[in-house]
């Protein structure tokens, strides 16, 4: 039998397996092959990749005490650069704002939500999933390489995820020539956003304000470290906690700074210029206690004079005293109306 295969195995191997139609088929069909298992194995990485990114977008808080920060990829240029200095920031500093509270930092996924609406509903979840306090996320636009545009959704230390306080800003772009002065900044932000008590300088006592106060005034020495708005908040701020301590030092810090920030060239906002001629006015006359000077006095109150009318012209302000001169209407009538039963009509 296999003496009768022999010429069939010969003329397959001379005629067929030599031929190169057929190699060429041999050749495209381990190509073919090789694909294949390229394709597989990227499909399986992609599959990893994705379980990770999901593992870590549910990933839960090691301790349930004090506060959890998340803190989302900064999109953009040197986003990934960013989003690591802002972690080793608040590594670094957040402990000098939370006056000693345990705290969390964890790594959340890239918020890829479109819409304002898409990503607050995205950081509400993450919230709710994660167990965490606060979420962090930004962008860097081309067009602004000195800032990063940061959003964040914070619980305020006892707010639902639902009901969550949205912030947006700017945080400065944190450099090794800067990251002395950017870096504190950039933490005291992420913690008044879990304290909003921070920015009124009579919600804590002075033992632990005053270092916190310290930091800021260091902070603001920096002229160039700091964007505008950022560098605005905390002057602010500054100014209700040196205002609440109290000393002829921090007094003369908030009239610097003030006195600085109304005479630039830039024209304030009305609220902003409103507060910046209060806090003059009243370390004006902080410092007129101390030492007194009739000059000083008579320009804190021209600062509070021009304070009153721009209040004055603030449509809130106007909206509640035509409530308050709508009540008083009201509780005149009343008392009319009394004195009419009671007299039978006459008023004599």
């Amino acid at each position: 039998m296999s003496a009768q295969l022999t010429p069939l195995f010969t003329w397959f191997e001379t005629t067929i397996a030599s031929s190169p139609i057929w190699s060429a088929i041999g050749l495209i069909a381990a190509i073919g092959f090789g694909v294949y298992v390229c394709w597989a194995l990227i499909k399986k990485l992609a599959a990893g990749i994705t379980a990770l990114r999901t593992m870590m977008a549910r990933r839960k808080r090691q301790s349930s005490q004090g506060f959890g920060i998340a803190v989302a990829p900064i999109i953009g240029a040197k986003g990934a650069q960013q989003t690591k200095a802002i972690v080793a920031a608040l590594d670094a500093h957040l402990d000098k704002f939370v006056f000693g509270s345990p705290f969390e930092i964890v790594r959340a996924p890239r918020m890829r939500a479109k819409g304002a609406k898409g990503l607050r509903a995205a950081a509400i979840k993450y919230l709710e999933t994660s167990s965490t306090d606060l979420i962090l996320w930004g962008l860097r636009p081309k067009s602004k390489p000195q800032a990063s545009q940061v959003e964040i959704l914070s619980c305020s230390g006892s707010l639902a995820p639902s009901e969550a306080m949205h912030l947006e800003g700017y945080f400065p772009l944190i450099t090794p020539a800067n990251e002395a002065t950017t870096s504190q900044a950039t933490a005291y932000l992420v913690a008044r956003a879990l304290q909003p008590g921070l920015s009124d300088g009579s919600a804590y006592k002075a033992e632990k304000l005053a270092p916190v106060a310290d930091i800021l005034l260091e902070c603001l020495q920096d002229q160039d470290a700091l964007p505008d708005r950022t560098r605005l908040t905390i002057e602010t701020d500054y100014a209700s906690m040196a205002l609440h301590l109290g000393g002829e030092v921090h007094l003369q810090h908030v009239v610097t700074l003030r006195s600085a920030r109304l005479s630039g060239e830039s024209k304030l906002p009305p609220s902003h210029e409103i507060q910046a001629r209060i806090d003059l006015g009243r370390a004006l006359l902080g410092l007129s206690n101390v030492n007194f000077d009739p000059v000083r006095v008579r320009e804190a109150t021209d600062h509070l004079k021009i304070a009153i009318e721009l209040l004055k012209a603030d449509p809130i302000l106007q909206v509640v005293q035509a409530t308050g001169q709508a009540i008083q209407q009201g509780q005149a009538m009343l008392s009319n109306r009394k004195r009419f039963s009671v007299t039978g009509g006459s008023n004599i």
